[in-house]
Parts: C-alpha cells; sequence; structure tokens
C-alpha cells in the first residue's frame, strides 16, 4: 500500500504536529474504517492526548472535515497557481496527472469509502467531501480554462474534463479492484483525457 500523501512542510511546529496528527488518524480510518475508528485510538496512534485532539479538531466528524480539507490542498496546490502560464494542453495535462493521483490514493479512497458508508444514515460526512474538494476545486479549474478557451459554460467543461480523467479508475480502486497505476498508465490515461476533451471543445 503506497504511503498517504498528506503531510507537507512547515516551519511551524504546531501546523507540523497538527499534519503529524491527521496523518495518524488517517492510518487508523484506514485500518479500521469510520465505525472502528475513535478520536481514542487516533489519540494513541498519535501519541497525543484526548485533549489536544478535541481542542484542535473538535469530535470526529470535525477530524474527518479536517482530512478532508488537508487531502483537498493537495489538488489546490496542482490547480492553475502552479502552471498558469502554461499551454492548455500542458496545463491540463499537468492537472489531470494530479487529480488522478489523487483520487487513486490511500487518503482519498478512505475518505470516499467513509463517506459512501455513512450515506443510508447521515450525509453530513459525503456533503463535507464536496464542499471541500469538488465545489471548490472545479470552480478554480473552470476559471483556468476561461482565460485559455472560448467556453460558453466553464463550469460544465471543467467537470466533463474531470469525468474524463477519472474514467472507471476511481470507481475501480475504491471498489478494491483497480490495479496500482504506474506513472506512465497515469500520462497515458490523462492524455487520452486531454485529447477527447480537446476534441468535445476545439
Amino acid at each position: 500500500m503506497r504511503k498517504a500523501r498528506l503531510l507537507t512542510n512547515s516551519d511551524d511546529p504546531n501546523a507540523r504536529r497538527r499534519k503529524e496528527i491527521l496523518l495518524s488518524g488517517l492510518s487508523v480510518l484506514i485500518e479500521k474504517g469510520w465505525r472502528g475508528t475513535s478520536m481514542i485510538a487516533i489519540a494513541r496512534r498519535a501519541s497525543a492526548s484526548k485533549e489536544t485532539l478535541y481542542n484542535w479538531f473538535g469530535d470526529k466528524a470535525g477530524f474527518f472535515g479536517a482530512l478532508i480539507r488537508e487531502n483537498a490542498s493537495e489538488l489546490d496546490q496542482a490547480l492553475p497557481g502552479n502552471f498558469a502560464e502554461m499551454a492548455l494542453e500542458d496545463g491540463l495535462q499537468a492537472f489531470g496527472e494530479e487529480l488522478l493521483r489523487l483520487v487513486t490514493g490511500d487518503a482519498s479512497l478512505a475518505l470516499n469509502r467513509t463517506a459512501i458508508a455513512e450515506a443510508g444514515g447521515d450525509a453530513t460526512l459525503g456533503q463535507t467531501l464536496m464542499a471541500e474538494g469538488k465545489e471548490k476545486s472545479l470552480p478554480k479549474l473552470a476559471h483556468w480554462l476561461s482565460l485559455h478557451m472560448t467556453l460558453s459554460d466553464p463550469a460544465e467543461a471543467a467537470e466533463k474534463f474531470v469525468v474524463l480523467v477519472k474514467g472507471e479508475t476511481q470507481l475501480e480502486h475504491l471498489l478494491g479492484v483497480g490495479q496500482p497505476l504506474s506513472q506512465e498508465k497515469i500520462t497515458t490515461q490523462v492524455t487520452r483525457a486531454v485529447s477527447d476533451f480537446l476534441k468535445l471543445y476545439p
């Protein structure tokens, strides 16, 4: 299993410690699932006090939301700010590869499986996942596309590109039947998605 990509460098000891705790909580979530994950289990795994967890995150749902925001920030970092000056095709390729790596990564899969598992009884986790993920990243991608293309509906175009990039791959990985993606496979799949997208929006 690939190591979850969640930690980022920081000069702030508190921020660094917070991210270490989030990574520990993510490992518990991956191993035990939502119902088997408790704040006590997270505290033990992170060698942290329960008081620290409750002060920083509130409750388990708050911790889940923090995990989502931290995971989503990786995709956010791959959005236009990092390739604003790239040509359209190069920018789409760069964003698409980062997106595909993210949605098939351990963190994203664990968070999505958790939201799906709870959806029948409580949609709160799914709503948080949507609000912190798609609802933040898509408008930024849409804006970037509007700077490079003449589009009647940039938001619709952005969503179609994301769908083309993910294909059935995310679903296969959520179901546990997807094969590990090499960089070559990621590049090939995204290159095809970019080509198909540019045919739809010439």
